[in-house]
C-alpha cells in the first residue's frame, strides 16, 4: 500500500471550548477531503457545542463519514475504546489535531502538537494534580506516533528539548488562513458592526481569551500610558477564563481608563473579520503560543500586526508585522504610540502583512499532510 485510503481522524476538539485548535482541525480536515477524494475520512466527532463551523457542507463530501466518538477527553477510558472503533472503522492512519494519542491504535498514528504551553508555564494549566498526567500523556502519544506534526519550529524545539523526540520524527507543517479573512470595503455591514459593537471610536484590537499567557494585563497597561496621546480605544474580543484571575479587566480598572477599554467577550465567526478590518492595529503580546492564528488573519484582513518577539510569532508574522519584547510595558507603550501616529509606516505595514499572510494557504498545507500521510503508510 502506498497511500492511505481510510483516514480516522479525531474531531473531538472541534468544539467552542478549543478556539485555535478548534480551527485548525477543522479547516484541516475541510481541506484534507477537498484535497484527496480518493480517501475517505472517518471522522470522530464529539457531542460538544460547536457554533462556529460548517458541518453540514463537511459531511456532505462523498469521502467524509462522520461517526460519536469515546468519551470524555483526556481521561483512560478513551484508550479502552479506540483499537475497537479504529478496527471497525479499517483505518490505514489516525491523525489527532492535539497531542493525545490512542496509545494501542492498531494502524499508524499521527498528531500535532501545537504548543507546550503547560510546560514552559505551568500556572497555565491550574489543576497541580493533573500535571504529571498531562506530561505522561504527551510523553507516551508522542512516543507512540510515527510522525509528530508541529506547526512552528518553535514548538519543535520546545518538544525535542522537554521530551527527546528525535528531530526526523518531528515534522513542521504551519496552520492557513481561511479565504474569508480578506479586506472588507466600507459597506452596511461594516458600520452595522460598529453600532452593534459600540465601536464608535478608532481603536486597536486583541483576539483571544483572556489567559495569563495572552499577556493582555501589560497591554492594557502600556495602552494606559499613550491613551491620551491617541484617539484609540483598546478593545479585547475573547471571553475571561474562570480559572485565571483576569489580568486585563483589573489592570483597566487601576488605569481609570473610563471606558477606553472595551471588553467584547465572545465574537462570532461571522464577525471577526468585519472586527479585524476595521481595527487600526491588531495586538498580539503573548508569552507564547503555537502559532498565533490572529495575528495571521489580521495581515491577511490588510491590518497592520503588533505581535510577540518571542515563541512562534516571529515565524508566523516575519518582517511583516511589529515585533517587541512582550515583557517590557515601555517597549510595548513605544510602539503602540509609533503604529498609531505613523499612517505610512502602518500603510508599509498592510502591504507586506498581505504578502505574507498569502504564503499560509489551507490547500498547500493539507498537500504537505497528505505527502506525510502517504510516506507513513508506505
Amino acid at each position: 500500500m502506498s497511500a492511505p485510503r481510510r483516514v480516522a481522524f479525531d474531531a473531538r476538539y472541534v468544539n467552542d471550548r478549543y478556539h485555535g485548535i478548534g480551527r485548525y482541525g477543522f479547516r484541516l480536515l475541510e481541506a484534507l477531503a477537498a484535497a484527496a477524494p480518493h480517501i475517505t475520512f472517518i471522522v470522530f466527532r464529539g457531542p460538544e457545542p460547536d457554533s462556529r463551523f460548517p458541518w453540514h457542507s463537511l459531511a456532505a463530501r462523498p469521502n467524509v463519514n462522520i461517526r460519536p466518538s469515546p468519551r470524555p477527553l483526556y481521561w483512560p477510558q478513551e484508550q479502552v475504546w479506540w483499537p475497537w472503533l479504529l478496527r471497525q472503522a479499517q483505518a490505514d492512519l489516525y491523525h489527532s489535531p492535539h497531542f493525545v494519542a490512542p496509545l494501542l491504535a492498531p494502524c499508524p498514528v499521527v498528531v500535532t502538537v501545537h504548543d507546550l504551553i503547560f510546560d514552559r508555564y505551568p500556572a497555565a494549566m491550574p489543576q497541580a494534580w493533573a500535571r504529571p498526567y498531562y506530561r505522561w500523556l504527551m510523553q507516551q502519544s508522542t512516543r507512540r506516533a510515527q510522525r509528530v506534526i508541529t506547526t512552528t519550529h518553535a514548538t519543535a524545539g520546545d518538544l525535542a528539548y522537554l521530551y527527546w523526540i528525535p528531530s526526523p520524527k518531528i515534522c513542521v507543517i504551519p496552520a492557513g488562513v481561511e479565504p474569508a479573512f480578506q479586506p472588507l470595503l466600507a459597506n452596511g455591514r461594516s458600520q452595522e458592526t460598529r453600532q452593534r459593537y459600540g465601536l464608535e471610536r478608532p481603536f486597536v484590537l486583541a483576539v483571544g481569551a483572556r489567559r495569563p499567557h495572552k499577556n493582555l494585563g501589560r497591554l492594557v497597561h502600556a495602552y494606559a500610558r499613550v491613551s491620551s496621546q491617541v484617539p484609540h480605544d483598546l478593545v479585547l474580543a475573547g471571553p475571561a477564563d474562570d480559572r485565571f484571575p483576569d489580568e486585563a479587566r483589573q489592570a483597566a480598572e487601576e488605569a481609570q481608563l473610563n471606558g477606553r477599554v472595551r471588553f467584547l467577550d465572545w465574537v462570532p465567526e461571522a464577525d471577526l473579520a468585519t472586527l479585524y478590518t476595521l481595527a487600526d492595529l491588531v495586538a498580539m503580546p503573548s508569552l507564547i503560543e503555537g502559532f498565533g492564528l490572529p495575528a495571521l488573519e489580521a495581515m491577511s484582513c490588510g491590518t497592520p500586526v503588533l505581535a510577540s518577539n518571542s515563541s512562534s510569532l516571529p515565524e508566523v508574522v516575519g518582517q511583516a508585522g511589529w515585533l517587541v519584547d512582550p515583557t517590557d510595558v515601555n517597549a510595548l507603550a513605544e510602539a503602540l504610540q509609533q503604529l498609531l501616529s505613523d499612517e505610512r509606516l502602518r500603510r508599509k505595514l498592510v502591504q507586506a502583512g498581505r504578502q505574507r499572510a498569502a504564503a499560509f494557504s489551507w490547500p498547500q498545507i493539507a498537500r504537505q499532510t497528505l505527502r506525510l500521510y502517504d510516506e507513513i503508510v508506505a
